[in-house]
């Protein structure tokens, strides 16, 4: 069955939100947050699945996808504070956050600062701040890179004018992921592409936010050398901070092994929630 569209007014900005009824008396209530320049059309492959065994919504952040526009006031917390006033509105009870990247960041800052809103938390291939590999590809990304984008969002009419552009970044991948990807940057607010980047985020290790979860929590971790952005070192540095965690690393995926493991995905999820 497809899903319900519909947008959660937070008080200061509208969220896009998608809703799967689950076939279940009582489901427990999962939601999707996404990473940064994406939209919940990046969980495509696992919502079918998971809406079999949840209530299952997904959330577009504010500046992506069918949001509202970013805002030059706008910071990193803003993201978390918008995500927890629309769980407050779409949930009685606690719910199972997911979070994918920088959604990763979102589901730890919300589990640790909003902690009756969630019972679990699930962060995949998570941005944990200074010693997250993000910070070397933002580093190896000249801002001038990242304005030639905006201004290409800009100009486009169409999520096919900047196809080209996409197929060119990432080089080797599919028509269809090319096609999805260039719709996800069509849907995006060109000033975060604009933003400088942050010297504190040279810094920041989140320390405070992650020893501040008590929900149980699940860190899904790719390899580095595939394009995920955790270490071993990294991963183990995070889940100490975090009072009841359990990692699970995927060796053969990159940064998203929502999209290349599906399947083990979904399972992975279903049995968290069980455990």
């Amino acid at each position: 069955m497809p899903p319900t569209q519909f947008f959660v007014h937070t008080g200061k900005v509208a969220l896009s939100v998608k809703k799967w009824e689950s076939p279940l008396h009582h489901a427990t209530v999962l939601i999707l947050i996404h990473g940064y320049g994406s939209n919940s059309e990046t969980w495509g492959r696992v919502v079918d699945k998971l809406s079999k065994a949840f209530e299952l919504f997904t959330i577009d952040l504010r500046g992506m996808g069918r949001s509202g526009r970013y805002g030059k006031k706008s910071v990193r917390q803003t993201w978390a504070d918008d995500v927890a006033s629309a769980i407050a509105v779409l949930a009685k009870e606690p719910v199972v956050l997911v979070g994918h990247s920088l959604g990763g960041w979102v589901s730890a800052a919300i589990a640790a600062q909003y902690p009756d809103l969630i019972s679990k938390a699930i962060l995949v291939e998570p941005y944990t701040g200074a010693y997250s590999g993000v910070r070397k590809q933002s580093r190896q990304r000249p801002q001038s890179d990242r304005k030639t984008r905006a201004e290409l969002i800009r100009s486009a009419l169409t999520p096919k004018d900047l196809q080209q552009a996409v197929a060119k970044e990432y080089e080797g991948a599919s028509d269809d992921s090319v096609r999805r990807i260039a719709k996800m940057w069509f849907e995006m607010d060109p000033d975060l592409e604009e933003r400088p980047l942050s010297k504190s985020e040279e810094t920041e290790t989140f320390d405070d936010i992650f020893n501040s979860i008590e929900c149980p929590t699940l860190i899904i971790q790719g390899s580095p050398d595939k394009g995920g952005i955790l270490t071993d070192q990294e991963t183990a540095r995070v889940a100490d901070l975090i009072g009841d965690s359990h990692v699970l690393k995927w060796p053969r995926v990159g940064h998203s092994p929502h999209i290349a493991r599906d399947h083990v995905f979904v399972r992975a999820v279903k049995q968290f929630q069980k455990d």
